[in-house]
């Protein structure tokens, strides 16, 4: 399926795809920003035009993704059984035109050209549990979110519907920077906070192994911050034998070829720097 690559855009073009989008899922927010279950829990079906209804009912899903992707499989030909709706097609067609395009059109990051399921870019205790595509997300959002802390002089970052916590962890950890974390889901709070000492675990045996290292991005970093602590969460400040910041910090990164070109490293983490909650 063809679509829109953003690297082949103008600054403008950008600007009109942004609001392009926005009108979009703006207008169609009821269904486009759903999950699929609440088609059942909270009757989306239902909020549905009667002629949308009529088109699509009784359709099992492969004939749906053939009709609305416009991708038959092999040998298949897509066949409308009624004539759709306009505001149907309209949808169908506006999406198709502001998809983005699942095909690459960049060279592999340069932190997966040794290994393509590891980010050389991020040291193993933020790797472990966490796919490729989001070890990058993680690793390119948080050190934007550095960034900008130290050109705004923001000392708190909340990361809202963090989820499992692996960019808030990266952030804190890796990046020394006082992180509060936000998930409304209670398995993945449980989760997060079992990785969370899951790590605490990983480091402080890295740190026993290896005092000199540690000791070092200790006196390089400096007095961090205290943890930052949510609700239902424990807090406590590092004391003895808890991780320091320089365990956490990638080797030389390979030069930038591809599509990561505007990339730096992490910064070294402060000493006493928190988990975060």
């Amino acid at each position: 399926m063809p679509g829109v690559s953003a690297r082949r855009l103008s600054h403008e073009e950008r600007r009109q795809l942004a609001v392009n989008l926005t009108r979009v899922v703006t207008l169609y927010r009821s269904i486009l920003d759903a999950y699929i279950i609440e088609f059942f829990t909270d009757n989306l079906w239902g909020t549905l035009p009667c002629s949308w209804q009529e088109a699509l009912d009784g359709l099992n899903p492969p004939q749906l993704a053939t009709l609305l992707l416009g991708m038959p499989r092999e040998g298949e030909v897509a066949r409308y059984r009624s004539v759709w709706p306009l505001t149907l097609l309209a949808l169908k067609s506006t999406a198709y035109a502001l998809a983005f395009t699942r095909t690459p059109g960049f060279q592999t990051p340069s932190e997966f050209l040794e290994n393509p399921s590891q980010s050389s870019r991020l040291t193993a205790p933020f790797r472990k549990h966490v796919r490729p595509k989001k070890q990058h997300e993680i690793r390119r959002l948080g050190e934007l979110v550095k960034k900008l802390s130290d050109l705004t002089g923001c000392t708190q970052v909340v990361d809202v519907g963090s989820g499992q916590g692996h960019l808030s962890r990266f952030m804190s950890l890796g990046l020394g920077l006082m992180v509060k974390s936000i998930e409304g889901d209670q398995r993945l709070v449980e989760r997060a906070q079992r990785l969370d000492q899951e790590l605490l675990q990983t480091l402080e045996k890295e740190e026993k192994r290896n005092p000199k290292i540690c000791a070092a991005g200790a006196t390089a970093g400096g007095a961090g911050p205290p943890p930052a602590t949510e609700c239902g969460c424990p807090s406590s400040s590092p004391g003895p034998g808890e991780p320091c910041g320089g365990l956490l910090q990638p080797g030389p990164a390979a030069g930038p070829t591809g599509g990561d070109a505007d990339s730096t490293g992490p910064a070294a983490l402060p000493s006493g720097a928190g988990l975060p909650r």
